[in-house]
């Protein structure tokens, strides 16, 4: 009968085993030497499942940085949200500011320009167009203001050139990166992006600092 190592739980067949069965026994111990081998990047991950204590070494060792990184919190890293980015369903992203969720693309489109206030509510979602208003006649606008027309249309609006809105509101472009004259302003098109709350986000922390 097979026996279990002490330290990483590795199968030891014993010799009346049956042959399928020694060779499932190894290519499960193959498994777990796999996921227990050292690994080393130049910065904590952005993607797949991380448990608590999984440990990343830095390729790139020097003075001043870290030894590596370990995870204190189980759950799925994504990469930081960036502004003014395309996104396609199903792409996942983390708030700049950490607060222990990820969040999961469910309508393609673009992020704005400033981050939404993300929700900490399991499947809340939340469109990402914060500071956006929507569009008034005759009223000065700055590069980066956001608008929306007055019947939506799925879609957000960037100033590119600040200046002051027509008297009537202009025929919208409605392909992403199009530009929209009003009297002196000009407004770049953009699909908006939506997201939901998709669950926990891993943490990894640096440790060994290197003097």
């Amino acid at each position: 009968m097979s026996t279990l190592t002490t330290r990483l739980g590795l199968i030891k067949p014993e010799h009346s085993d049956e042959t399928h069965q020694t060779i499932f026994d190894l290519s499960q111990n193959f498994d777990i030497i796999d996921a227990a081998a050292e690994r080393y990047a130049p910065a904590p991950p952005t993607s797949g499942i991380h448990t608590i204590r999984d440990r990343i070494w830095n390729d790139r060792p020097a003075a001043g940085s870290y030894a590596g990184w370990i995870c204190t919190r189980t759950g799925r890293a994504a990469p930081a949200w960036t502004g003014l980015t395309s996104y396609s369903i199903g792409q996942t992203i983390v708030p700049t500011a950490e607060n222990g969720h990820y969040y999961e693309c469910i309508q393609a489109g673009y992020s704005a320009v400033q981050e939404p206030a993300f929700p900490v509510t399991s499947g809340t979602e939340v469109e990402d167009t914060k500071a956006a208003t929507t569009w008034t006649a005759n009223k000065a606008y700055a590069q980066n203001e956001i608008v929306f027309p007055t019947i939506d249309n799925g879609r957000f609006y960037v100033c590119t050139v600040a200046g002051d809105s027509g008297m009537f509101e202009p025929v919208w472009a409605t392909s992403n990166g199009y530009i929209t004259n009003d009297g002196t302003v000009a407004w770049s098109s953009y699909r908006i992006a939506k997201w939901r709350e998709a669950g926990v986000s891993t943490m990894f922390r640096p440790f060994g600092k290197i003097e």
